[in-house]
Parts: C-alpha cells; sequence; structure tokens
C-alpha cells in the first residue's frame, strides 16, 4: 500500500465523525430532527468510504447504506417501545431511582449498533470482522463514559429524558468506529512501517 493512500485512509477514519458533528451544528433543533439522524450518520459513513462499497453503482450503495440505517433505527425503536411496554420497573432500593429506561437505551444501543455494522459488511468491504465488532464495542463503552461524564444526576442517568444527547454520541462514536473498522487495514499498515 503506498504512503500516501495509507495517510488518506487514516484521515478518512477520522472525517466521518467530523461531518456527523458539522451536521448536528447545523441542524437547528435536533429534537426535531431525530427522524435526519440515520441519513446523516448513513451519509457520512457511506460518503467517505464510498471506495468500499461493494456495489458497483457508488450512488445505489449510498442509497442502500441509508435505507440500513433507516430499517434498523426503525426496528430498534419499536423493539425498545415494545420491550419498554412489557418489562417490569426496576428501581433502585435508596432513591427509587428507575433503572430500566437506561438499561433499554444502552443495550438497545449497542445492539444497534452491531446489528446496523452487520448489514454494512454486506454493501461495504471490511477486511477483519472481529477487529471491527472489538472496535464497536470500545467506541461504545466511550459513548456510556461521555454520557456518564456530562450526566448531571448519578449513576448513568441518561435513559430516555436524554434520549436525543445519547443519539448524537452514539453517531458520532458510531461513525468513527465504522470508518476505522473499514480502514484498519491502513493501521496496519502505517505501523507495521513503524516498526
Amino acid at each position: 500500500m503506498q504512503q500516501k493512500k495509507i495517510y488518506r485512509n487514516i484521515k478518512k477514519s477520522f472525517l466521518s465523525p467530523f461531518l456527523v458533528i458539522l451536521a448536528v451544528i447545523l441542524l437547528p433543533s435536533t429534537g426535531k430532527a431525530l427522524w435526519f439522524l440515520p441519513l446523516i450518520f448513513a451519509f457520512a459513513v457511506s460518503i467517505v468510504n464510498r471506495e468500499k462499497i461493494i456495489v458497483k453503482s457508488k450512488p445505489f450503495g449510498i442509497i442502500i447504506s441509508i435505507l440500513q440505517s433507516y430499517g434498523v433505527f426503525i426496528g430498534m425503536s419499536i423493539v425498545v417501545y415494545l420491550l419498554d411496554s412489557f418489562m417490569p420497573e426496576v428501581y433502585v432500593a435508596e432513591n427509587q431511582f428507575d433503572i430500566k429506561g437506561i438499561a433499554l437505551v444502552t443495550f438497545g444501543g449497542y445492539l444497534a449498533a452491531l446489528l446496523l455494522f452487520y448489514f454494512y459488511t454486506f454493501s461495504f468491504r471490511v477486511k477483519n470482522k472481529r477487529i471491527a465488532y472489538f472496535v464497536i464495542s470500545v467506541c461504545y463503552v466511550l459513548i456510556v463514559i461521555v454520557m456518564q461524564i456530562f450526566s448531571k444526576n448519578e449513576f448513568l442517568q441518561f435513559g430516555v429524558e436524554k434520549f436525543t444527547s445519547f443519539l448524537i454520541s452514539w453517531l458520532i462514536f458510531m461513525s468513527l468506529a465504522y470508518s476505522l473498522s473499514m480502514n484498519f487495514h491502513a493501521f496496519e499498515a502505517y505501523f507495521s512501517k513503524k516498526k
């Protein structure tokens, strides 16, 4: 792999989250634009990594990634809504703090990240899927840490009341994770040359 191509692929890994941040900043109201978030995510990942699209027609590949994003987003919303309806309330004894919403959002977000990436492997070229799922897991832990740090309340207080903030963090860190996963070979080539 040529040196310039290695550097270009490494830079591309950080371009996706930058595009997500830029789009979120430009949105007048994130709460009202909730349905645009899967579109922003799909564009940020697929446009930056368009040469990794397996389909011969790149625009068609981008459309497929948008449909996959919306499919997983809507599917997980329905599943979380149904689970919320049927799951019993779970309280922490001392202050009657309900952790059901937190559990639903946390595990739902992680499952969505893994499921969407699984679907993306049919549209994008990913060389090492095992490392990709590890990178996604690490980036998801970063989402939990960020939400914990910026939370004003107690332990992991980012349930339904902070869902929009959680979604934005999810978009930023998962776009980074997906781009890192798709361009991981560039990092391997870079560090192997450093040795």
